[in-house]
C-alpha cells in the first residue's frame, strides 16, 4: 500500500513539474526574451497569421441602357481586380433590359434571389417610392456610416431625398440633378432638310411642328418618338409643356410620386396631375400630332428606350429630360450626332434624387459587402469608368481627359458602353468625345447653383393608400400608353380619368396633401 502511495506521489510531482514548465514557457513568450521557448513552444509567439475572412460575393442588378454586347465579363474582371483587393468582395453584374427590369427586380426580391444591390428607376414598379411601400429596401442608417462613409460625404444633403421617416433607404446617384427638358433631334436629318436655322430659332410648338411636318413629308422616318417605354411623348412628372410658347412652360415638384399622378398647382396645392387642364392640353396636342402622322406609330406598345429608337432609325426626334452634355450622351447611346433645344429646367426635388438610386434589397445576403462596394462606386474613378464606358483600350481610350471609341470601334461594334449617370458618382466619369474636358466641373458647378425645391426630403408614406395605388397602377398601365402617345381618341382620356377616380385617386391626393402639410409644419 505504501508503495502505491509513493508511486502516486511521484506521479503527482511529475505532473506538477510539467505544468510549471508549460507555465514558464508562456511567461517567457509574453516577455521580450523569447529565446527559451524551444522545448515548450509559445503558442502566442508562433501562432499562424489570422486567417482572412471568406471573400464576399455580391450581385448588382442594373437596368441595361446602352451596348452590353459580349464585353460584360471583362468589365467584371476589371472591377474584381479592384474589389477583391480593396474590400475582399467579388462582384457579379446582372444587366436586365429596360422593358423587363421592374418585373425581374420584384421577382428577385420576393423570391429571395441573389441580389445585393439594385438600381431604382423612374419606372413605377421599380421606383424608389414603390419599392419602399412594398418593404423591399433595407434601411441603411447603420450600414452607410460604417461601410460607406465616403459615399455619404459625397452626396451630402442630397441624402435627404432618399430618407423616409428618418430611415435612409438608398443613395442618390451623384450627378447633375438639375436636369432640363430638351427637344433632341438627329443633326443629319435636320441639316439634310435645310432646317438648321428653323430648329435653332424655335420658340414654340408651332415652330417645332414645321420641323415635324418636313420630316413626315419626306416619308422615311417618324418625326417624334416616345421618350420612355410607357408611350409618353410630351407628358412628364414635373413639368407642364401645355402652352404653345416655350417661354410659358412651368415646372413643379411631384413629391417623389412614381406614377405621375401627383402634381402641384400654382398655389402649391396637391392635385391629380392627370386631371389637370395642363395635362389635358398636352395630350390633345399629341393626339393632333399623331393624326397628322408625326408620331411613331408604335409608341404605345414599344419596349424600346428613346435612344434605341433613334439608333434604329425609327424616329428623328424626341422630347426628353436630360442633363448638361446631353448631345454627347445621345451620340454615345445612339451613334448619331444630335441638336438640342432647351425648354424648361425643374428645381432639384425629391423626385430628382430618387430617379436613379442605389439601394440594398431586404433579401440581400451580403449587405455589408454591398455597402462597401457602394463606397467605391462614389469614390473610385476606375470603378466608375469601368461601369460606364467599359475596359479602357478595348471599349474606349482617353485623350486629353476625354473618352472616345478606339480606332475601328463604333457604337454598333463596341463590346460594352452604357450611360455615365447610373453608377454612383458621375463626376468621376470621363467626359465623352464631343464634350469639353471641363464638363464634369461645369456640371458640378451647375448642381451647386441649382434651385432646390422647398419640399426636398418629403416622401409620402404610402401605407394608408397602398390598395388605391395598386388599383391606380393598373389603370395607368391600361390607359396611359395610348393616351400619352396620341394613338387613341380623346374619349379614352375621359375614361382614363373616371377609372382613376374610381380607383381612389382623390384619396391618394388627399393623403399626399395631409402628409405634406404635416411635414411643412414640422420644419
Amino acid at each position: 500500500m505504501n508503495k502505491i502511495k509513493k508511486l502516486m506521489t511521484l506521479l503527482l510531482v511529475l505532473v506538477m513539474a510539467v505544468s510549471m514548465l508549460g507555465a514558464c514557457g508562456k511567461s517567457e513568450g509574453s516577455s521580450e526574451d523569447t529565446s527559451s521557448t524551444t522545448d515548450t513552444p509559445d503558442t502566442d509567439a508562433t501562432a499562424e497569421p489570422e486567417e482572412q475572412e471568406d471573400m464576399a460575393e455580391i450581385t448588382l442588378m442594373v437596368m441595361s441602357l446602352g451596348a452590353m454586347g459580349d464585353g460584360k465579363d471583362a468589365v467584371e474582371e476589371g472591377i474584381n481586380a479592384i474589389t477583391e483587393k480593396e474590400i475582399n468582395t467579388h462582384v457579379t453584374l446582372q444587366y436586365v433590359e429596360v422593358g423587363s427590369y421592374s418585373q425581374q427586380l420584384n421577382l428577385a426580391i420576393t423570391g429571395n434571389e441573389k441580389v445585393d444591390l439594385c438600381l431604382t428607376t423612374p419606372i413605377p414598379q421599380s421606383n424608389f417610392t414603390a419599392l419602399i411601400a412594398q418593404n423591399q429596401l433595407m434601411p441603411l442608417n447603420d450600414l452607410l456610416p460604417e461601410y460607406a462613409p465616403d459615399a455619404l460625404a459625397e452626396v451630402g444633403d442630397l441624402i435627404k431625398g432618399t430618407t423616409v421617416n428618418d430611415n435612409i433607404y438608398a443613395i442618390p446617384n451623384y450627378r447633375l440633378l438639375s436636369s432640363s427638358y430638351y427637344i433632341i433631334a438627329r443633326k443629319d436629318i435636320i441639316e439634310s432638310l435645310g432646317l438648321t436655322d428653323t430648329f435653332n430659332n424655335m420658340t414654340s410648338w408651332s415652330d417645332y411642328e414645321k420641323v415635324l411636318q418636313a420630316i413626315t413629308d419626306k416619308g422615311e422616318i417618324s418625326g417624334i418618338g416616345n421618350n420612355d417605354t410607357d408611350g409618353s411623348i410630351l407628358s412628364f412628372p414635373n413639368a407642364n409643356l401645355d402652352t404653345d410658347s416655350f417661354a410659358d412652360f412651368t415646372a413643379f415638384d411631384n413629391l417623389g410620386d412614381g406614377y405621375k399622378l401627383i402634381g402641384m398647382d400654382a398655389d402649391g396645392k396637391v392635385i391629380n396631375y392627370y386631371a389637370s387642364p395642363q395635362y389635358k392640353a398636352t395630350i390633345e396636342r399629341v393626339h393632333s400630332w399623331y393624326e397628322k402622322g408625326y408620331v411613331f406609330k408604335d409608341a404605345a406598345t414599344t419596349d424600346q428606350a428613346s435612344e434605341n429608337l433613334i439608333k434604329a432609325n425609327v424616329t428623328a426626334s424626341i422630347v426628353k429630360l436630360a442633363e448638361l452634355g446631353v448631345e454627347t450622351a445621345m451620340k454615345g447611346n445612339s451613334g448619331y450626332d444630335v441638336v438640342v433645344k432647351k425648354l424648361v429646367s425643374p428645381s432639384v426635388t425629391t423626385g430628382a434624387t430618387t430617379k436613379f438610386d442605389w439601394a440594398i434589397p431586404v433579401s440581400a445576403t451580403e449587405p455589408e459587402a454591398a455597402a462597401k462596394f457602394l463606397n467605391l462606386m462614389y469614390t473610385n474613378k476606375d470603378i466608375c469608368n469601368l461601369l460606364a464606358w467599359g475596359v479602357e483600350g478595348r471599349d474606349y481610350v482617353v485623350e486629353n481627359g476625354i473618352a472616345k471609341y478606339p480606332e475601328g470601334v463604333t457604337a454598333d461594334t463596341v463590346a460594352y458602353h452604357t450611360s455615365d449617370f447610373l453608377y454612383g458618382n458621375q463626376f468621376l466619369v470621363y467626359p465623352w468625345e464631343g464634350d469639353a474636358a471641363s464638363l464634369r466641373e461645369e456640371q458640378k458647378a451647375e448642381l451647386e447653383k441649382a434651385e432646390i425645391s422647398p419640399y426636398l426630403g418629403f416622401t409620402c408614406d404610402l401605407t394608408n393608400i397602398s390598395n388605391e395605388l395598386t388599383a391606380i397602377s393598373n389603370v395607368i398601365g391600361e390607359y396611359k400608353p395610348g393616351v400619352e402617345s396620341g394613338s387613341v381618341g380623346l374619349e379614352e382620356y375621359d375614361a382614363f380619368i373616371k377609372k382613376l377616380n374610381d380607383a381612389g385617386a382623390e384619396k391618394v391626393v388627399a393623403e399626399y396633401q395631409s402628409q405634406l402639410d404635416a411635414w411643412v409644419a414640422s420644419k
